[in-house]
């Protein structure tokens, strides 16, 4: 994960189309910056009951610990969820990120390509045919990558979107709109084939542990005085 391509001072999506078994198709396909960095990022991290655990039936729970296993980080899978607010306002929509894109539509080609990601690339195959073929094959999302600051580059599929728009022009093109943006951080599942999926929970994990180390160091010192029972 290099970190010389992204610009760490803005929030972004880093889009990767994939093939039909899910494997990578090469460099970044699109890239979304965010125009205006959400102020809250809303995470919740979970333990998923692993599945035969937890209480058996007829058990009486007279070990005591049946039940608890399953909430237990060595029986289950750790799950996290997490939304951003995102917002977009034509009157401040940067110049050098603008390009040439008209003014005309408004904020509405920024507003598609968020929401083209709950679609399914279209691949060769989806094209439309000569009639022959009844139906064709489904392909599959996009993998996305959400990039917030240097040390956290996480994996994510999108599983909701809350579309607000505000103001609209003389065509009724929107001008300003919040989205509300609901992610679900891949797995270790997820990454025993797709090794971009693995060298970001990678990266993100090794920097996370580094942090950690940064406060257990300077705070070992605080428990030496604390006496507890054998």
């Amino acid at each position: 994960m290099t970190n010389d391509t992204i610009s760490f001072q803005q929030g972004a999506l880093a889009v990767f189309d994939q093939d039909a078994s899910g494997g990578e198709t090469g460099a970044i396909s699109r890239f979304i910056p965010f125009r205006f960095n959400p102020e809250d990022l809303n995470r919740e991290l979970s333990v998923e009951q692993a599945q035969g655990q937890g209480a058996q039936p007829g058990g009486g729970g007279s070990d005591g610990g049946s039940a608890d296993q399953g909430a237990d980080a060595d029986s289950g899978s750790l799950k996290e969820a997490f939304a951003i607010n995102l917002k977009f306002d034509l009157a401040y929509r940067e110049e050098r990120a603008s390009g040439n894109m008209p003014v005309k539509y408004g904020i509405l080609p920024e507003i598609s390509a968020l929401e083209d990601l709950l679609h399914p690339v279209e691949s060769e195959t989806d094209q439309p045919s000569d009639g022959s073929e009844p139906t064709r094959a489904r392909g599959r999302r996009p993998l996305v990558l959400f990039v917030w600051g240097e040390r956290r580059v996480v994996p994510v599929k999108i599983v909701g979107m809350s579309i607000n728009e505000q103001f609209f022009n003389g065509q009724l093109y929107p001008t300003r709109a919040e989205i509300d943006v609901s992610f679900e951080a891949l797995g270790e599942g997820d990454a025993r084939d797709n090794t971009r999926v693995s060298s970001s929970l990678k990266f993100t994990a090794d920097n996370r542990r580094k942090m950690a180390r940064i406060y257990l160091d300077t705070t070992a010192s605080q428990g030496a005085n604390i006496n507890l029972p054998s």
